[in-house]
């Protein structure tokens, strides 16, 4: 499968409260479609519980993946998310360092948390892959000036085959607010700074 899978429309930038950039329409729709499938199919998903999560998740880059699937990992798909990262937070190149999909169920939450983790992770796209979402379901991305659950300043709807990227950085607080009777899915593609 050619990168002909990626649509990449509608993409805007915003700098506040930290730089990201939000993408309409990721992945052309039969695809996106097809991936979402797979994600309610597959018996690939483990529970991961922490102290601020609690979410089913697994790494698209352990293991084989169905035929359609392997396409997410080939260099044109990578290429052309890679350079729309490089291109909106202006850096010299950025190597894959993680594929995962996520899975929050009725009463799954993410509480405010950055991602930062030092210098092994510098920049994520999170890609939403959700079913007939409504909004009494919940599950809004939610970005923060803080991270005081009362600062919020974004409220991102959870919307089929749209996308938030941003730089991971010690302000880059962002959450999940709690799903009700839903399956709300994420590919998250993770990239380092080389």
């Amino acid at each position: 499968m050619s990168n002909q899978s990626l649509a990449l429309e509608g993409v805007a930038s915003a700098t506040q409260p930290f730089p990201h950039f939000a993408i309409s329409a990721v992945f052309e729709e039969g695809f996106a479609e097809e991936i979402l499938k797979w994600f309610e199919q597959t018996d690939k998903w483990f529970l991961t519980e922490t102290s601020f999560y609690t979410q089913y998740e697994f790494s698209l880059m352990d293991g084989e993946l169905p035929t359609k699937m392997d396409s997410l990992l080939e260099e044109p798909i990578v290429e052309r998310i890679r350079t729309l990262l490089i291109e909106h937070f202006t850096v010299s190149n950025l190597d894959l360092v993680g594929l995962t999909a996520h899975k929050l169920l009725d009463g799954h939450r993410m509480g405010v948390h950055n991602d930062f983790i030092g210098k092994k992770e510098s920049h994520r796209l999170v890609i939403q892959l959700n079913r007939d979402w409504q909004q009494d379901r919940g599950g809004f991305l939610m970005l923060f000036n803080s991270k005081s659950p009362q600062d919020v300043a974004t409220v991102v709807q959870p919307l089929h085959n749209s996308a938030i990227g941003f730089e991971i950085s010690q302000k880059s607080y962002h959450a999940v607010s709690t799903v009700h009777d839903f399956e709300r899915y994420t590919l998250v593609y993770t990239f380092n700074e080389a």
